[in-house]
């Protein structure tokens, strides 16, 4: 969903960056926070900036970005450590930037003070099934011959 978010609206934007499943890659790759900044600065800046400290990346930020109208989403957030060093202040940021965060876990937003929580609800078993039809085989309902499996799949 944050994905389809982003595609439908990034142009109206004069700079875009998108953290894909932060949960599942912080302790292999973003374990510090200066990569998290680095890739910021470059996918707004198209270009490579070496960030050496904290500090220094919060300070960029803030400096650098302060007057552009940014398009920020942080997908699958659960620490609010991935969130301080990017985000941590509305005012680093330019009027009109929108950061959209999706997170399992509210206590996070709450402590970054966000404007607005929508809570998703969860699919019933058949959106489920068709969700997972579609990544599995490509068609809305999953074959006869897997149907069994694909349904004890999405029950787990």
């Amino acid at each position: 969903i944050a994905k389809a978010i982003y595609n439908r609206i990034y142009r109206l934007f004069i700079g875009k960056s998108f953290f894909e499943n932060i949960r599942q890659v912080w302790n292999r790759v973003f374990r510090r926070r200066v990569p998290l900044q680095e890739k910021l600065l470059y996918d707004v800046l198209k270009s490579k900036v070496e960030v050496e400290s904290v500090g220094m990346g919060r300070t960029m930020i803030q400096n650098v970005l302060s007057r552009k109208k940014l398009l920020i989403v942080l997908d699958d957030v659960n620490e609010f450590d991935q969130l301080e060093n990017i985000c941590g202040n509305r005012e680093w940021f330019g009027q009109g930037t929108v950061i959209i965060i999706t997170t399992r876990n509210v206590d996070v937003l709450n402590r970054l003070k966000v404007d607005y929580v929508y809570k998703m609800d969860d699919m019933n078993e058949n959106e489920s099934l068709e969700l997972f039809s579609w990544h599995a085989f490509r068609e809305a309902k999953p074959r006869k011959d897997f149907n069994e499996l694909a349904r004890n799949i999405v029950a787990y």
